[in-house]
């Protein structure tokens, strides 16, 4: 059986959002808390390790002591590279380690299956969907140019690495100006090959204030379906 860690990286200021997203109340239990949840609950998991601002480590101690399955919860950085770079060193003894955003409260145990299975024979897996949506590109106020969507995806955690590569791909990134926009960039850029599985539309990511009101809809959608 393969040993499987996840690294959810909740280490954000809440800049954007206007406070620490990943605490604020989903239903009322703690974003952080939702997500966590959906890996303490997959028998594929091993270690859970949580990246949340030095300030917060206490707290998130306490609110995760419930959990199931083996935690730890560590210190997180400047940026989101740094945080996981800090998470990821905790998970060596794993072959395989997931790395998760703390704000998407919604992973399947589906999906969570699929990127595990998903990296044999690869050094990488990202779940993804289909732009559909046409895409522009704009100089200014201006479109540039049309971007053909065939074959365009809109990519989602949790992504799944074996874990001495990513591990090894962050430490040389490491203080690096080109910060990566997601860490299947560092596979790509060994040249890599990276598997896309299917994504899922309810995996969303809360990054501004009204992505709650969806937040709140699928939260609502779940707990009928649970009666």
């Amino acid at each position: 059986m393969e040993t499987v860690s996840t690294v959810i990286v909740a280490g954000g200021s809440g800049s954007r959002f206007g406070q620490k997203k990943q605490f604020i109340s989903l239903g009322g239990i703690p974003l952080l808390v939702k997500t966590v949840a959906c890996f303490d609950e997959h028998p594929s998991i091993e270690h859970i390790i949580v990246v949340v601002p030095q300030a917060d480590v206490a707290n998130t101690e306490k609110l995760l002591r419930p959990l199931k399955t083996h935690h730890t919860v560590v210190a997180g950085g400047p940026t989101r590279p740094v945080s996981v770079l800090n998470g990821l060193r905790q998970a060596t003894h794993s072959r395989i380690c997931l790395i998760h955003d703390g704000v998407r409260p919604f992973v399947s145990p589906a999906l969570i299956h699929r990127v595990i299975a998903g990296i044999e024979g690869f050094e990488a897996c990202i779940p993804g969907l289909p732009v559909t949506d046409t895409l522009k590109e704009v100089a200014g106020h201006t479109v540039a140019k049309t971007i053909p969507r065939q074959n365009i995806y809109q990519i989602q955690t949790p992504q799944a690495f074996f874990t001495t590569s990513i591990l090894a791909a962050h430490m040389k990134a490491a203080g690096q100006s080109d910060v990566p926009t997601d860490d299947s960039m560092l596979i790509e850029a060994t040249g890599g090959a990276v598997h896309l599985v299917d994504g899922d539309p309810y995996n969303i990511k809360i990054t501004l204030p009204e992505d709650m009101i969806f937040a709140e809809a699928i939260h609502a959608l779940q707990d009928r379906n649970r009666i």
